[in-house]
């Protein structure tokens, strides 16, 4: 009996295994050419639903507004985007695999519960289903739109499927990103055919779907709520996308570096020196310091609003006082050629172009290229100070160089010394890795240049618009008993040191080794 009793139950169990559905791929749906679902008629408002396969896709309209919601179908081979008739376009043009008709899902929240239903007796496994962008999303993502923004680092697009059971309990939730761009090494937006295992879901009767983004308001989601999809229940191997955005770097602002009140990067301890670099937003700034000698090098930040020049604690100030656009904190740079070069890199997989940053002139700097200094002459017609941008690919090769004048008296029409920010382009240097800062002027001696190798900077990263600096010089020079030359009615000797009542002005000297301010 035991033996007849296995046989019977063998033979029973192909009636008990899981029914197969039919996969909705939608070509059994009259749709016009180049067409999609009806939305123009009253007879479309009565519309609840439609079936395709072993499934049936919530679908409704309000033929008055020309609205529809929930799902629908079409069969455009059209992938661009520009009016709201282009809504059922998707990013490939046409079915999967190169078939006609495919689903749209227009998956608004306040629409409501967007189901799918399983045209079966029994709660069954879905094995899952293709998907891809429809054009009018893809196109915000990429490139925003009236209502929503252009995706950057940090944002995704997310469509959640809950399964549920016959009793209505929920069977699990499965998350597929249409955009995620929350890694940069991995960045993509989908822009093909991919496939979505719902088998996770186990059996279940119907399935919602539900679109959330990064990207929201005061109504919801901004990001338009669409997908699309074919051979709904069919089989398949889900493969995450590849890299396919490359994101712009954050810009390096520096304020979310801790710094002390009217303080500066730190360079007194010995844990200061084996500081090699920082890092804000998409960059990292070499940088190096000694402690013994209170001495940095390279790179630096700092919140200082005075602007004035007198000791050495003062090399870390800017003419502005503060950050650009009255920001705290900003850069600074001392990037004296004999420390070796002054890198900044690109934290990226791949090379980029960076638009540019915000410059200034450091106090120090200033102070010596309008009234001199012990080391350093005032400047005078001819004159220049010129940072150089040279540009490194991965490969280290030069893609370019890029120079910018902190001052420029060669011109006396429009001579100027930079005292605001301004921006610099550095989009002509191409796509690099690193960038390195050179500082240079008319001003050398035995030991390199005599002028303060500072800048102060700002927003590393960002775009804007470079403008020369206004005229604000005057660089006619006379002389003073064929001796001393006299510069705006201020009188110098012949190494450009300002002569006050017969002495030198007041200025920063080494005296034994020690500073002395006189």
């Amino acid at each position: 009996m035991k033996k007849i009793f296995y046989f019977a139950a063998l033979f029973a169990m192909p009636a008990m295994a899981q029914q197969t559905l039919t996969v909705a791929d939608f070509e059994n749906l009259e749709v016009p050419a180049d067409g999609h679902i009806s939305v123009s008629t009253e007879e479309d408002d009565e519309r609840t639903e439609f079936v395709s396969g072993g499934y049936e896709f919530a679908s409704g309209c309000m033929s008055d507004w020309d609205y529809w919601y929930f799902f629908g179908y079409a069969n455009r081979m059209e992938t661009k985007y520009e009016t709201l008739d282009d809504q059922w376009n998707n990013v490939v043009g046409g079915g999967y695999d190169g078939s006609a008709n495919y689903g749209v899902a227009y998956a608004a929240a306040f629409n409501g519960p967007c189901y799918v239903t399983v045209l079966s007796d029994e709660d069954v496994v879905v094995p899952g289903f293709y998907i891809t962008n429809s054009s009018y999303a893809y196109n915000s993502l990429t490139g925003g739109d009236p209502y929503a923004k252009t995706f950057g680092k940090g944002d995704w697009f997310k469509l959640t499927i809950t399964g549920y059971d016959s009793n209505n309990e929920v069977t699990g939730t499965k998350d597929y990103y249409l955009a995620d761009l929350r890694d940069p090494a991995t960045a993509y937006i989908i822009n093909d055919w991919r496939y979505v295992d719902l088998s996770g879901l186990g059996k279940v009767h119907k399935l919602n779907f539900e679109l959330s983004s990064t990207d929201n308001g005061d109504w919801g989601m901004n990001t338009p709520a669409y997908f699309c999809f074919d051979n709904f229940g069919a089989e398949g191997e889900e493969v995450l996308p590849e890299k396919n955005v490359v994101l712009p770097l954050e810009v390096a602002t520096f304020e979310e570096i801790e710094i002390g009140e009217e303080g500066h990067i730190s360079v007194s301890t010995e844990e200061d020196d084996e500081r090699t670099e920082f890092v804000s937003g998409g960059y990292e700034f070499a940088s190096g310091c000694m402690s013994d000698w209170d001495y940095w090098y390279f790179f630096g930040y700092a919140n200082r609003t005075e602007t004035k020049y007198e000791t050495l604690d003062d090399q870390w100030n800017n003419v502005v006082g503060g950050g650009y656009d009255g920001s705290a904190n900003y850069g600074v740079a001392y990037a004296a050629a004999f420390n070796g070069p002054c890198y900044v890199t690109v934290l990226s997989d791949e090379d980029v172009v960076v638009p540019g940053f915000y410059i200034t002139n450091s106090s120090y700097a200033y102070n010596s290229l309008t009234g001199g200094d012990p080391y350093a002459k005032m400047f005078g017609e001819g004159d220049w100070f010129k940072l150089t941008i040279t540009g490194y690919d991965s490969n280290n090769e030069v893609t370019g160089t890029k120079d910018y004048y902190l001052a420029d008296l060669r011109d006396e029409a429009t001579a100027y010394i930079i005292n605001d920010w301004r921006y610099v382009d550095l989009s002509v240097l191409g796509k690099v890795h690193k960038l390195n800062f050179e500082l240079s002027s008319t001003d050398n001696g035995d030991w390199g240049m005599n002028t303060p190798a500072y800048f102060c900077f700002d927003n590393f990263g960002a775009d804007g618009e470079e403008v020369l600096p206004e005229k604000n010089v005057t660089t006619g020079i006379e002389t003073v008993n064929n001796e001393q030359p006299r510069v705006n009615g201020a009188v110098y000797d012949l190494q450009g040191r300002h002569i006050e009542n017969g002495k030198l002005a007041r200025g920063l000297y080494i005296i034994n080794g020690h500073k002395v301010l006189r």
